[in-house]
């Protein structure tokens, strides 16, 4: 286990002591409230992450029917789940990275080609919300509000623990209120500097926007990657070529 494996394990564990285990071993599934809620969306860390030489973390925004447990493979303890999550994340991951590209746009598309340009050891998956709800957004979810709360910590936690380079924030329009409660923009509590976009370019703002977060890690947000608009493709296609990759060609 490296450190920043461990790291990721024991700050998880402080996170989710609080919350009630039953969201994890399913023991109310048969209730309505909680019949459709996926399983916990934990990022691991390969050995290679930390010795990457740019490291970029794409939030996506849920991953949908993300099972952890089942009657074959039961809830032990939270201790376990977690090690049984980051292990489940990161062998995702490594075995979609190594697939051909798919047919159309896609978020595993938009992975894939960052790592062309930069390397798959630098390159982290993360999500705006942790679980899902009836296999797509958890936002209409009755307890949307608490599984809103630990996601935020969550993502936090992996942003200073994985400490990325760059973040693409391609979750959407629809969840962008999420991602400005977690990483506010604007007023007092704002963590956001340095705001910028590439209409004078020919990019519309709401395809394409930068800023830096936290004062030290260059942001930029997209629609979700699935998205076939010409608008979005040409902001995907405008972000890898014309700013990533003019990064590294000047580095």
């Amino acid at each position: 286990m490296n450190a920043t494996h461990q790291a990721l394990t024991q700050a998880y564990k402080h996170i989710l002591s609080t919350l009630p285990l039953h969201w994890l071993d399913r023991s109310q599934s048969h209730t309505p409230e909680f019949a459709k809620l996926s399983g916990l969306f934990l990022p691991g860390a390969s050995q290679a992450y930390e010795q990457a030489s740019r490291r970029i973390m794409v939030v996506g925004r849920e991953t949908r029917r993300w099972n952890i447990t089942n009657n074959e493979v039961p809830f032990i303890d939270l201790d376990e789940y977690i090690q049984r999550a980051m292990a489940k994340q990161q062998a995702c991951l490594t075995q979609y990275m190594s697939k051909p590209k798919d047919k159309g746009a896609s978020f595993f598309n938009l992975l894939r080609a960052l790592a062309a340009d930069h390397g798959n050891e630098g390159i982290a998956w993360a999500n705006l919300f942790s679980f899902a709800w009836d296999g797509k957004s958890p936002m209409r979810w009755p307890k949307y509000r608490e599984l809103e709360a630990i996601s935020m910590q969550l993502l936090k936690t992996q942003v200073d623990i994985l400490k990325p380079d760059i973040i693409i924030f391609a979750n959407g329009a629809s969840s962008a209120k999420a991602r400005r409660t977690y990483f506010p923009h604007t007023g007092e509590h704002s963590v956001c500097t340095q705001l910028a976009d590439y209409r004078e370019q020919g990019i519309a703002k709401d395809q394409l926007w930068q800023f830096c977060l936290n004062g030290s890690i260059q942001c930029y947000r997209i629609q979700y990657p699935s998205s076939i608009s010409k608008a979005s493709r040409e902001a995907r296609q405008f972000l890898l070529e014309r700013v990533l990759r003019k990064d590294v060609v000047e580095a």
